[in-house]
């Protein structure tokens, strides 16, 4: 992704490029809004200048030239009439129709950024320069999308607003055009200005993200016990006062220049220019008479006008920047290749699934996290992966599930390298619990299932329960499936404990058809007891598939077809449990070890 270096210097080219992506965007979400738009406001600049303006002219030119009273105020009042009606039309576009397209126009550019998403693999969140990208990208695509569309309306009006000003001012007196280019003078302070402040805001954001990860520790309930029971507010503290204190500091590394420059641009744009012009223009009016009193009016209004859209061009010119420097951040992450490349075949009906001497590294590691690791599962085994933590044993799972190819070796199913099937299909032969699972702020019939679904899956849903163990406390509750867990957006929601959670995890597994099911450590929160009856169950509904245990817990192990124990990213030791055990290895030295911490050695 881009870096903070090179933020300030985008070429115009990619800045005119960029902007124009987002617009390309907007016009495929919602085809014709971007021309209406700026239809409209051609029309809103032009109806401000006609009644604001010229009709300000005509009445005072009219009321100093003896004008009768009845034309004057029919053209008034039809012109208001007009206006009446335009404002009601402008008003129920931009309330009702703008925001419907609007809207639409942020769940595309959303849906793509969700796609690309979906398709990056895991190792991009461990990489912290395409990772800070890659959130900058997802949260700022609504807001930018919205920011362009805001930036070119004000163009379109000032644009207009200004040519029919200029264009006005001409014909009253050219000499007036002086005062109008005036302000153009201190465009390159502007500019400059610009610049500078966009530098110390770049700087500041850095600490601002210090500042509000502090903020939400306080707020968020993932925290809340250990702010409770810990010193962690002091430390919080410190860290938001500490980001609060560096952003100080460069606020104040350029606040003189700033405000000397500001002055000097304001003095010229908002105070020279304007005040030159009324004084021209008064003395036009009434020392040499040579200019009526509504073109005088005009004027003072005028020169105003064509002084702010000339000191201002320069922070539309910013804000487009700004605006394409986020929109470099989306197009980078957009056109990402994914290292976990798509295959073409479809899957394979039953197969073994099979690691070949696989060696594997993480980015920017030194060390190979796994080593020549050969493990065979069949397609009806059920085969236990066990060791202690930081074996590589959860990142054996993420290689099993292509979340990760490995960097040596390969990985076979039913003969053919995974790499050749279809991505999704593969993953959707495998149902995994993972250690670190998520509950989400859904209902009940949506966890279980986790995709789209309908009635007709009632029963799937209520049986996969029943096997997870987790109906009697499911049918408790006044919703049954329909009940949404925790409270997060809806204070009738539900909480579940460690082990609901697992239980409802697991209800998943249950759910759709598999070829093989991974439990990664899916058993931490229960009690021995929970843990014998939900592998029982596993075994008992997964009769016709391989199921894969990752466990440090070598109970889970007993009655697996076969067991490997990981150590150091190696396979140490493979088998049955009771030729490992008569082996009186590594294994057997674990396994009655953790026996005796449940006093069950025979």
């Amino acid at each position: 992704m881009i870096n903070k270096e090179k933020d300030i210097k985008l070429p115009l080219k990619r800045i005119i490029s960029n902007n124009f992506f987002m617009i390309k965007m907007m016009n495929k979400a919602s085809p014709g809004l971007f021309l209406i738009n700026i239809l409209f406001n051609v029309w809103f600049s032009l109806s401000d200048f006609i009644f604001y303006t010229l009709m300000l002219r005509y009445i005072i030119n009219g009321i100093g030239r003896d004008i009768k009273f009845l034309p004057l105020v029919t053209t008034l009042l039809v012109w208001l009439v007009l206006q009446i009606i335009m404002r009601f039309l402008s008003d129920l576009y931009y309330q009702k129709y703008y925001s419907m397209k609007l809207n639409e126009v942020f769940r595309y550019v959303h849906t793509v950024v969700y796609k690309k998403a979906e398709e990056v693999e895991l190792g991009c969140y461990e990489n912290p320069k395409f990772y800070d990208g890659f959130v900058k990208a997802i949260s700022e695509c609504q807001n930018r999308t919205g920011q362009i569309i805001n930036t070119i309306n004000q163009v379109v009006y000032r644009v207009v607003h200004f040519s029919a000003d200029f264009i006005l001012l001409t014909v009253i007196d050219p000499f007036l055009l002086l005062f109008v280019i005036l302000p153009v003078l201190v465009a390159p302070l502007k500019v400059k200005f610009n610049k500078i402040a966009y530098s110390r805001t770049v700087k500041t954001q850095i600490n601002n993200r210090r500042r509000d990860y502090s903020q939400r520790v306080f707020y968020l309930a993932d925290y809340a016990k250990e702010l409770r029971l810990t010193n962690m507010p002091g430390l919080m503290i410190k860290c938001f006062r500490e980001a609060s204190l560096k952003n100080m500091k460069i606020l104040k590394e350029h606040g003189v220049k700033l405000a000397v420059m500001a002055y000097i641009s304001a003095f010229i744009s908002e105070i020279l220019a304007p005040l030159g012009a009324t004084f021209y223009s008064v003395w036009k009016t009434l020392g040499v008479k040579t200019m009526a009193y509504g073109d005088c009016v005009v004027v003072i209004n005028s020169i105003d006008n064509l002084a702010n859209t000339l000191t201002n061009s320069a922070d539309i010119l910013m804000k487009f920047q700004e605006n394409a420097l986020f929109i470099e951040n989306l197009r980078e992450f957009l056109s990402y290749e994914p290292k976990i490349k798509e295959g073409e075949l479809c899957l394979k009906e039953k197969g073994s699934l099979v690691l070949n001497n696989v060696f594997f590294k993480y980015d920017g590691a030194k060390d190979y996290t796994l080593k020549n690791v050969s493990i065979e599962i069949g397609p009806n085994e059920k085969v236990a992966i066990v060791g202690h933590n930081g074996a590589g044993k959860s990142t054996l799972v993420k290689l099993l599930l292509r979340l990760y190819d490995p960097t040596r070796g390969s990985i076979t199913y039913a003969g053919q390298n995974v790499k050749n099937y279809r991505l999704k299909e593969f993953r959707n032969a495998f149902s995994v619990v993972m250690q670190d699972f998520h509950i989400f702020a859904m209902s009940v019939f949506d966890n279980v299932m986790l995709k789209k679904h309908n009635e007709e899956n009632r029963e799937k849903v209520k049986s996969s329960l029943e096997k997870s163990g987790l109906y009697p406390k499911i049918e408790s509750f006044a919703n049954k499936e329909d009940t949404i867990m925790t409270r997060e957006f809806d204070d009738k929601g539900e909480q579940l404990s460690g082990g609901e959670q697992q239980k409802l995890a697991i209800a998943h597994v249950y759910s759709k058809e598999n070829r093989f099911v991974i439990l990664d450590e899916p058993s931490s929160a229960l009690d021995p007891i929970a843990e014998y009856e939900m592998y029982e169950r596993m075994r008992e509904a997964c009769k016709d598939c391989g199921i894969i245990f990752i466990s440090h817990r070598l109970s889970s192990a007993v009655t697996a077809d076969k067991i490997y124990l990981m150590e150091d990213g190696t396979v140490a030791e493979s088998g049955t449990h009771r030729q490992l055990m008569e082996k009186k290895g590594k294994y057997a030295s674990m396994f009655l070890k953790q026996a005796e911490n449940y006093g069950e050695v025979e």
